[in-house]
């Protein structure tokens, strides 16, 4: 990897979590000079990430002024989680009956492990361990790119949690616990692939009353 290509990667991963965290307003304008001043660097990385912005729907480029961040519709995240549920469920369903107990014990313990998490840590901790059960999850069905637009429907919701609760987050303690993904893997060791699929299937829908109540 080139030194251009990797302050590209640095300045698309600044911009990205500083969009999540809330340093830029949903109404405010990013441009080039702006982001060339705050992380010392050349116009080309600056461009380069800002183009892979776009290309993602983070961004929208408006025309010798600057670059608007995408706002996340309701629809937007409903339609997500339909995807999750179909992919998650059917995925789980044809690899369900590949795992070995030690698969699934396996499974138990990693779950348990990431369940370790005080109740008073930032809401960011919880999700993280939450993407990280998914995708755990997805990696047994050994489909690269079901893992890949899982991870990018993931990406696309840390987003919309920041848009739409990152003001009443960074002033509230939120109480996250992992029950729904030990029912899931509980099941999972029963080899009820039906209640498996309730189980998951419910804890994808936490996140629609979670957002939207």
């Amino acid at each position: 990897m080139d030194r251009t290509n990797s302050l590209t990667g640095q300045v698309y991963d600044a911009v990205l979590e500083d969009i999540i965290e809330g340093v830029y307003q949903q109404t405010e304008v990013i441009n080039e000079k702006q982001l060339i001043e705050k992380y010392g660097v050349s116009k080309s990385p600056v461009r380069d990430a800002l183009n892979r912005l776009c290309s993602e729907n983070v961004l929208r480029s408006i025309p010798r002024y600057g670059y608007a961040i995408v706002k996340l519709t309701e629809r937007d995240i409903r339609d997500i989680l339909e995807f999750r549920s179909i992919l998650e469920s059917n995925s789980l369903i044809q690899y369900l009956p590949t795992l070995t107990p030690q698969d699934l014990q396996d499974l138990m313990d990693y779950t348990l492990e990431n369940c370790q998490v005080d109740y008073e840590e930032d809401i960011w901790h919880h999700w993280e361990n939450n993407i990280r059960f998914h995708l755990k999850l997805i990696s047994y069905s050994c489909n690269q790119y079901s893992y890949r637009m899982l991870q990018n429907s993931m990406n696309v919701l840390t987003r919309a949690y920041a848009q739409f609760h990152w003001d009443k987050w960074k002033r509230t303690s939120f109480v996250m616990d992992c029950e729904g993904h030990i029912r899931i893997v509980k099941a999972m060791m029963d080899g009820n692939s039906q209640e498996s699929v309730k189980e998951l299937l419910a804890d994808i829908g936490s996140f629609d009353g979670l957002l939207f109540k």
